[in-house]
Protein backbone atom coordinates (compact mmCIF):
# COMPACT_ATOMS: atom_id res chain seq x y z
CA UNK A 1 0.00 0.00 0.00
CA UNK A 2 2.97 2.76 0.65
CA UNK A 3 4.36 1.53 -2.13
CA UNK A 4 1.22 2.22 -4.46
CA UNK A 5 0.84 5.61 -3.01
CA UNK A 6 4.46 6.21 -3.60
CA UNK A 7 3.74 5.59 -7.25
CA UNK A 8 0.55 7.32 -7.53
CA UNK A 9 2.05 10.29 -6.39
CA UNK A 10 5.39 10.57 -8.44
CA UNK A 11 3.07 10.37 -11.53
CA UNK A 12 0.92 13.19 -10.60
CA UNK A 13 4.03 15.18 -9.99
CA UNK A 14 5.43 14.13 -13.11
CA UNK A 15 2.12 15.05 -15.07
CA UNK A 16 1.23 18.25 -13.11
CA UNK A 17 4.27 20.66 -14.37
CA UNK A 18 3.49 19.60 -18.16
CA UNK A 19 0.23 20.55 -17.48
CA UNK A 20 0.68 23.72 -16.33
CA UNK A 21 3.27 24.72 -18.43
CA UNK A 22 1.00 23.72 -21.08
CA UNK A 23 -0.99 26.48 -19.77
CA UNK A 24 1.25 29.40 -18.74
CA UNK A 25 1.64 31.03 -22.00
CA UNK A 26 -1.13 33.74 -23.33
CA UNK A 27 -1.18 34.99 -27.04
CA UNK A 28 -1.32 38.92 -28.59
CA UNK A 29 -2.81 39.13 -31.89
CA UNK A 30 -3.74 42.22 -33.86
CA UNK A 31 -4.35 44.17 -36.98
CA UNK A 32 -1.98 47.48 -38.20
CA UNK A 33 -3.41 50.38 -40.01
CA UNK A 34 -2.57 53.36 -41.85
CA UNK A 35 -3.21 56.37 -39.26
CA UNK A 36 -4.46 58.60 -42.06
CA UNK A 37 -5.85 56.42 -45.05
CA UNK A 38 -7.19 53.63 -42.80
CA UNK A 39 -5.49 50.67 -45.08
CA UNK A 40 -3.97 47.88 -43.18
CA UNK A 41 0.09 47.93 -43.50
CA UNK A 42 2.11 44.95 -44.04
CA UNK A 43 5.76 43.80 -43.50
CA UNK A 44 5.21 46.01 -40.10
CA UNK A 45 7.73 44.66 -37.09
CA UNK A 46 5.79 43.92 -34.00
CA UNK A 47 8.16 43.30 -31.06
CA UNK A 48 7.64 42.22 -27.49
CA UNK A 49 9.34 44.73 -25.69
CA UNK A 50 12.33 43.23 -23.18
CA UNK A 51 12.24 40.13 -25.20
CA UNK A 52 13.45 38.43 -28.68
CA UNK A 53 9.83 37.64 -29.79
CA UNK A 54 9.37 39.78 -32.97
CA UNK A 55 7.04 39.15 -35.88
CA UNK A 56 6.00 40.88 -39.76
CA UNK A 57 2.32 41.70 -40.42
CA UNK A 58 0.97 39.93 -43.62
CA UNK A 59 -0.76 41.40 -46.52
CA UNK A 60 -3.81 42.22 -44.27
CA UNK A 61 -1.93 44.00 -41.77
CA UNK A 62 -2.30 41.26 -39.56
CA UNK A 63 -0.23 39.74 -36.64
CA UNK A 64 0.06 37.01 -34.31
CA UNK A 65 2.62 36.33 -31.56
CA UNK A 66 2.50 33.05 -29.88
CA UNK A 67 3.65 31.59 -26.66
CA UNK A 68 3.85 35.29 -24.63
CA UNK A 69 4.83 34.57 -20.93
CA UNK A 70 1.92 36.06 -18.89
CA UNK A 71 2.18 39.23 -17.54
CA UNK A 72 2.82 43.09 -18.47
CA UNK A 73 4.46 43.37 -21.74
CA UNK A 74 4.87 46.37 -23.91
CA UNK A 75 5.04 46.08 -27.55
CA UNK A 76 6.50 48.26 -30.41
CA UNK A 77 5.61 48.29 -34.22
CA UNK A 78 8.11 49.54 -36.71
CA UNK A 79 8.15 49.90 -40.26
CA UNK A 80 10.51 52.44 -42.87
CA UNK A 81 8.72 55.64 -43.54
CA UNK A 82 6.58 55.70 -40.69
CA UNK A 83 6.74 56.94 -37.03
CA UNK A 84 7.42 53.67 -34.31
CA UNK A 85 4.76 53.50 -31.40
CA UNK A 86 5.30 52.17 -28.44
CA UNK A 87 2.28 50.81 -26.45
CA UNK A 88 1.58 51.11 -23.30
CA UNK A 89 1.48 48.26 -20.89
CA UNK A 90 -1.02 45.29 -21.36
CA UNK A 91 -1.85 42.60 -19.08
CA UNK A 92 -1.28 38.84 -20.66
CA UNK A 93 -3.25 36.05 -18.92
CA UNK A 94 -2.24 32.18 -18.73
CA UNK A 95 -4.30 30.64 -22.25
CA UNK A 96 -5.79 33.92 -22.77
CA UNK A 97 -5.72 36.12 -26.59
CA UNK A 98 -5.07 40.13 -26.18
CA UNK A 99 -5.69 41.70 -29.25
CA UNK A 100 -3.66 45.30 -29.34
CA UNK A 101 -4.39 47.49 -32.77
CA UNK A 102 -2.03 50.01 -33.52
CA UNK A 103 -2.26 52.60 -36.17
CA UNK A 104 0.86 54.21 -38.27
CA UNK A 105 1.48 57.77 -38.62
CA UNK A 106 3.66 57.53 -42.12
CA UNK A 107 6.30 60.20 -41.64
CA UNK A 108 5.55 63.40 -44.18
CA UNK A 109 8.75 64.53 -45.65
CA UNK A 110 9.28 67.28 -47.48
CA UNK A 111 11.07 67.17 -50.83
CA UNK A 112 12.69 70.03 -53.03
CA UNK A 113 10.30 70.56 -55.55
CA UNK A 114 11.58 70.76 -59.55
CA UNK A 115 8.05 72.56 -60.24
CA UNK A 116 9.37 76.39 -60.90
CA UNK A 117 6.40 77.56 -59.15
CA UNK A 118 6.85 75.41 -56.22
CA UNK A 119 6.58 77.21 -52.38
CA UNK A 120 9.64 77.83 -50.44
CA UNK A 121 9.56 74.42 -48.22
CA UNK A 122 11.26 76.30 -45.29
CA UNK A 123 8.15 77.59 -43.30
CA UNK A 124 8.55 80.93 -41.70
CA UNK A 125 6.84 80.33 -38.03
CA UNK A 126 5.56 83.09 -35.95
CA UNK A 127 5.35 82.72 -32.17
CA UNK A 128 1.54 82.84 -31.18
CA UNK A 129 1.34 84.47 -27.84
CA UNK A 130 0.66 82.37 -25.38
CA UNK A 131 2.08 79.49 -27.79
CA UNK A 132 4.30 77.16 -25.26
CA UNK A 133 7.06 75.40 -26.99
CA UNK A 134 8.93 72.42 -25.39
CA UNK A 135 12.46 70.95 -26.49
CA UNK A 136 13.28 67.43 -26.25
CA UNK A 137 15.93 68.69 -23.28
CA UNK A 138 12.21 69.78 -21.30
CA UNK A 139 10.49 66.17 -22.47
CA UNK A 140 10.98 62.87 -20.17
CA UNK A 141 13.12 59.91 -21.67
CA UNK A 142 10.09 58.00 -22.24
CA UNK A 143 6.44 57.96 -21.92
CA UNK A 144 3.18 59.26 -24.16
CA UNK A 145 4.21 62.52 -25.75
CA UNK A 146 0.23 63.25 -24.61
CA UNK A 147 1.02 62.46 -20.92
CA UNK A 148 4.09 64.70 -21.06
CA UNK A 149 2.37 67.71 -21.21
CA UNK A 150 0.13 67.32 -18.24
CA UNK A 151 1.32 69.33 -15.07
CA UNK A 152 3.45 71.16 -17.88
CA UNK A 153 1.30 73.29 -19.95
CA UNK A 154 -0.98 75.16 -17.82
CA UNK A 155 -4.79 74.68 -18.74
CA UNK A 156 -3.81 71.54 -20.20
CA UNK A 157 -4.81 67.82 -18.73
CA UNK A 158 -4.78 64.16 -20.18
CA UNK A 159 -8.02 61.91 -19.68
CA UNK A 160 -8.43 58.46 -20.95
CA UNK A 161 -5.45 56.09 -21.70
CA UNK A 162 -4.47 53.74 -24.76
CA UNK A 163 -6.53 54.40 -27.95
CA UNK A 164 -8.74 56.81 -26.01
CA UNK A 165 -5.97 59.42 -24.89
CA UNK A 166 -7.33 62.99 -25.24
CA UNK A 167 -5.87 66.60 -24.15
CA UNK A 168 -8.69 68.98 -22.65
CA UNK A 169 -8.00 72.49 -22.94
CA UNK A 170 -9.20 75.31 -20.36
CA UNK A 171 -12.14 72.64 -19.64
CA UNK A 172 -13.34 72.95 -23.19
CA UNK A 173 -15.41 69.81 -24.46
CA UNK A 174 -14.30 70.32 -27.99
CA UNK A 175 -11.10 68.28 -28.65
CA UNK A 176 -7.61 69.20 -29.86
CA UNK A 177 -6.02 68.59 -33.25
CA UNK A 178 -2.62 67.40 -33.48
CA UNK A 179 -0.53 68.08 -36.25
CA UNK A 180 2.63 65.17 -36.58
CA UNK A 181 5.54 66.40 -38.62
CA UNK A 182 3.23 69.16 -40.50
CA UNK A 183 0.47 66.38 -41.13
CA UNK A 184 -2.91 66.83 -39.42
CA UNK A 185 -4.40 64.23 -37.26
CA UNK A 186 -8.23 64.32 -36.33
CA UNK A 187 -8.57 63.48 -32.75
CA UNK A 188 -8.59 61.02 -31.05
CA UNK A 189 -4.65 60.48 -31.45
CA UNK A 190 -5.50 56.68 -31.57
CA UNK A 191 -1.41 55.40 -31.49
CA UNK A 192 1.25 56.44 -28.95
CA UNK A 193 4.07 58.09 -29.41
CA UNK A 194 6.65 57.94 -27.51
CA UNK A 195 8.60 60.75 -26.21
CA UNK A 196 12.28 60.05 -26.74
CA UNK A 197 11.32 59.90 -30.46
CA UNK A 198 9.96 63.66 -30.63
CA UNK A 199 11.95 66.62 -30.41
CA UNK A 200 9.72 69.32 -29.82
CA UNK A 201 6.31 69.79 -28.99
CA UNK A 202 3.99 72.91 -29.13
CA UNK A 203 0.91 73.93 -27.90
CA UNK A 204 -1.51 76.67 -29.29
CA UNK A 205 -4.71 77.35 -27.59
CA UNK A 206 -7.92 78.63 -28.59
CA UNK A 207 -10.06 78.19 -31.66
CA UNK A 208 -8.26 80.59 -33.93
CA UNK A 209 -5.39 79.24 -33.29
CA UNK A 210 -6.02 76.08 -35.32
CA UNK A 211 -7.29 77.52 -38.22
CA UNK A 212 -4.10 77.95 -40.59
CA UNK A 213 -3.32 74.12 -39.40
CA UNK A 214 -7.24 72.63 -40.45
CA UNK A 215 -7.22 70.40 -43.36
CA UNK A 216 -9.89 71.80 -46.40
CA UNK A 217 -13.27 70.78 -46.27
CA UNK A 218 -12.71 70.50 -42.20
CA UNK A 219 -15.57 72.38 -40.26
CA UNK A 220 -14.72 71.12 -36.36
CA UNK A 221 -14.09 73.14 -33.65
CA UNK A 222 -11.50 72.35 -32.23
CA UNK A 223 -10.08 73.87 -28.91
CA UNK A 224 -6.15 74.12 -29.36
CA UNK A 225 -3.93 72.28 -31.90
CA UNK A 226 -0.82 70.60 -30.72
CA UNK A 227 2.41 70.32 -33.20
CA UNK A 228 4.56 67.36 -32.72
CA UNK A 229 8.22 66.91 -34.62
CA UNK A 230 9.92 63.86 -34.76
CA UNK A 231 13.54 62.92 -35.06
CA UNK A 232 12.53 61.71 -38.49
CA UNK A 233 11.39 65.00 -39.96
CA UNK A 234 13.37 67.20 -42.15
CA UNK A 235 11.21 69.91 -43.04
CA UNK A 236 10.89 73.22 -41.06
CA UNK A 237 9.84 73.74 -37.27
CA UNK A 238 9.40 76.59 -35.11
CA UNK A 239 12.03 78.33 -33.67
CA UNK A 240 14.24 77.31 -30.47
CA UNK A 241 12.98 73.49 -31.77
CA UNK A 242 16.22 71.28 -32.69
CA UNK A 243 16.84 69.07 -35.14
Amino acid sequence: MPIRFVIVAALVACTVPSNAQAQQIGRVVGQISDAISGDPVPDVMVAVIGSSISVGTDSEGRYSIDSVVPGLIRLRAQLLGFLPITTDYYSVLPDTVVEVDFRLAPIAYEMESVEVTAENPDRRWQRQQGAQLLTSEQLPERGNILNALQGVIPGVRVTGRYEDTRLVVRGAQADVLYVLDGQALRPPLTFYIDAQDVDCVEVRKGFSAVMEFKPPGNNDTYAGVVLIFTEGYIGSRPPGCSR
